[in-house]
């Protein structure tokens, strides 16, 4: 019975999510979790968040940047799966060139260099078990599309490997040291895009810094002080002010999100952790001055 017992073993299945479904549900997140909110709300409360309140706000900013976490999370994942894709293409293509010389056909060739990488062999696999089911290599090369220009030039040249005689193969080492200069090109530009984040945390974080010292140190004093019974800015009032600031705030951090991804040469959601990461600098901010705006030293 206990051999029994030891044979037998439950596995857990696992469970296969398009990434487009996947990225339809994180983006679907924000409304969600607002919508909850505004429930919690109206439950404890008795009211709707006042939109123009700093407090409400905060919090319902705090909720948009928590529901972007899920989404932030997996871009940032893909991007970095995307990426070390097409760090490992020349060594693809070093291997197939030596498989072709071996003498092997081309679907067995690719599925022997598919061996040597690690993110590329899901899909590389995928196209060879496609050639053994009867689909022609030409064909079934749309398996290893998407992604990026590079992986898309890379199944152009299988294509073309494929229609071709077998001296094509000579052409290997020239397509490989094309592409070695172009993953070499991608990667020493974002080394250099590296000082351009940080210059983009700097001056968003000089900007909250800016604005909590204007309203702490001119608008929220001349609101309270009067001149014959009536507020020196009678006609402004420094909470809904505080509100479009921080809603500013968080639209600029998201569109910062958007910037680096543009200068990166990424796609435009692969910085969304960028996004997320100011949006939270910038809550935490302007918390004190909600929170604690007696205690920021002010002169």
């Amino acid at each position: 019975m206990r051999a029994l017992s030891r044979k037998i073993k439950l596995k857990v299945p696992r469970v296969r999510i398009k990434k487009r479904i996947l990225r339809i549900i994180n983006f679907t997140l924000p409304p969600i979790f607002m919508l909850v909110y505004i429930v919690i709300h109206n439950y404890i409360y008795g009211i709707s968040p006042d939109p123009l309140n700093p407090v409400d706000t905060l919090y319902m900013s705090f909720v948009i940047a928590l529901s972007l976490i899920p989404a932030s999370i997996f871009e940032y994942r893909w991007e970095w799966e995307l990426v070390v894709s097409e760090y490992e293409v020349p060594d693809f293509l070093s291997a197939l060139e030596g498989n072709l010389r071996a003498g092997l056909p081309m679907p067995r060739a690719i599925h022997e260099a598919s061996r040597y990488v690690k993110h590329l062999r899901g899909k590389l696999e995928t196209v060879v078990k496609a050639t053994y089911l009867g689909e022609a290599l030409e064909s079934s090369i749309k398996y290893l599309r998407g992604g990026s220009q590079l992986i898309e030039l890379l199944a152009d040249y299988l294509v073309i490997l494929s229609r071709s005689g077998e001296e094509i193969y000579r052409t290997i080492r020239e397509f490989r040291e094309s592409m070695e200069l172009m993953v070499n090109y991608s990667r020493k530009i974002r080394d250099v895009t590296r000082s351009f984040i940080a210059t983009l945390y700097l001056v968003m974080f000089v900007y909250l810094v800016s604005t909590v010292v204007f309203l702490a140190a001119f608008i929220y004093p001349l609101s309270e002080k009067a001149t014959l019974g009536v507020s020196l800015i009678s006609r402004v009032n420094p909470d809904a002010m505080t509100s479009l600031v921080i809603y500013g705030a968080l639209i600029e951090a998201i569109t910062n999100g958007v910037v680096i991804s543009y200068f990166t040469g990424s796609r435009y959601l692969s910085s969304l952790i960028h996004a997320v990461s100011l949006l939270f600098i910038s809550i935490l901010i302007y918390a004190m001055l909600v929170f604690m705006k007696g205690l920021i030293p002010i002169p």
